[in-house]
Parts: C-alpha cells; sequence; structure tokens
C-alpha cells in the first residue's frame, strides 16, 4: 500500500479510486478486528485493500494471495464479512428509497429524460465474478471462457 500511495495514478488503476476516497471509505466502515493470542489480526486499512481488489479487478482468491500473502481460505471470507460492512455501513447514505410519491415521480422522469425509458423507476447493473468451479455444479456457472457468477446491482437515475 505504501508504494502505491505515492504514485496516485498506480493507485487509481489499481483498486479504480483514489487514495483520498478510499481513505474516506476507510472512515465511514466500522471494521472491528482484534489480534489474538494465536496471530495477528489483518489491519482494517488491508481487509479494505484486498476486498476492493477483488471487486474492482475479479481476480481469483488465489492471485490475491500472492499479491497479500494472506491464505486462500482467509481472502474468501475476509471478502464476505467486508462486504457486508460496506453494506450495512452505507446502504442508507448511498441506496436510500423515495419517501414520497413526489420523489418517486422524480426517478422516473430522469429515467425518460437521460434514457428514453417513461415509467422507470430504477435499473440493474452488474458483472461477473470470476469463481473457482463449484463441486457437481456441471456447467451452472461457466460464463463465456470461465467460472462466474453474476453480480447485479441497483442503479439510480
Amino acid at each position: 500500500m505504501g508504494e502505491l500511495r505515492r504514485d496516485e495514478s498506480k493507485f487509481f488503476n489499481y483498486f479504480r479510486m483514489t487514495a483520498t476516497t478510499f481513505d474516506d471509505l476507510l472512515g465511514r466502515l466500522d471494521i472491528r478486528v482484534r489480534d489474538t493470542s494465536f496471530r495477528e489480526c489483518i489491519c482494517p486499512e488491508q481487509r479494505l485493500a484486498i476486498c476492493l481488489r477483488y471487486l474492482a479487478s475479479g481476480c481469483s482468491f488465489k492471485e490475491i494471495h500472492y499479491s497479500y500473502r494472506v491464505g486462500v481460505s482467509t481472502i474468501s471470507k475476509l471478502i464476505k464479512e467486508m462486504t457486508h460492512v460496506i453494506w450495512e455501513n452505507l446502504k442508507t447514505d448511498f441506496l436510500k428509497l423515495p419517501d414520497t410519491e413526489r420523489e418517486w415521480e422524480d426517478i422516473a422522469s430522469g429515467f425518460e429524460r437521460k434514457a428514453n425509458f417513461p415509467h422507470c423507476l430504477g435499473a440493474v447493473d452488474g458483472k461477473h465474478i470470476r469463481i473457482l468451479k463449484p463441486a457437481k455444479s456441471g456447467s451452472m456457472f461457466f460464463n463465456y471462457k470461465e467460472y462466474s457468477m453474476y453480480l447485479q446491482a441497483p442503479k439510480s437515475s
């Protein structure tokens, strides 16, 4: 992280956000960690970095394992935990449902004005996230030339 922070363009290319945005996001999240008698914990900054690198790149857990020197199973657990922390800490600020009929009408008029979609109240966008093929799944998760899951997220006007 230290080396990336010295070059803003490399930091942005690696995480798909500026260092300032990364620090702001880190400050908004309630990431609770503590050392045990067996090992030191992975610090909040590194936890967020691992999660964001996975989300920004679609790298496999194994690739991230080599970059961060953290076990593959630890990365799997960490990404699940961090995406939950991000959702719980940011959902009310960034995914607010309209409270009034007027707010719903404003959303619909925005979709009609910007995209020529009348009566539209939302849209879904997505990204394929590479995964290891689950046992006995056949071709269920096979997409294009790899195994992946399709992550979807709502978009507003």
